[in-house]
């Protein structure tokens, strides 16, 4: 079974496997999911951040990119993602 990290985004829950984070362990969602960051794994972990946006990030960090609807805008995404560290 694939263990887990449990975020809240801006209000936006997002199950993301810890595997992936490992994938980036230099990023700031990889220090917070860790156990020594958070010895209790089952909490979900806030962020104040656009719930909306982080999914871009996370495809980002599976992919090594991210396609943007229209309605998205790269700079902010840009900003998202030297606030995560990537």
């Amino acid at each position: 079974m694939t263990e887990t990290v449990l975020f809240n985004v801006g209000g936006k829950e997002y199950e993301v496997a810890r595997s992936l984070l490992n994938d980036h362990p230099e990023t700031m969602l990889a220090r917070m999911a860790s156990k020594e960051w958070n010895p209790n794994t089952s909490e979900k972990l806030f962020i104040e951040r656009d719930g909306e946006r982080f999914r871009y990030v996370l495809d980002y960090l599976r992919d090594g990119k991210a396609r943007l609807p229209i309605d998205v805008s790269k700079e902010a995404l840009l900003v998202d993602m030297e606030f995560y560290g990537i």
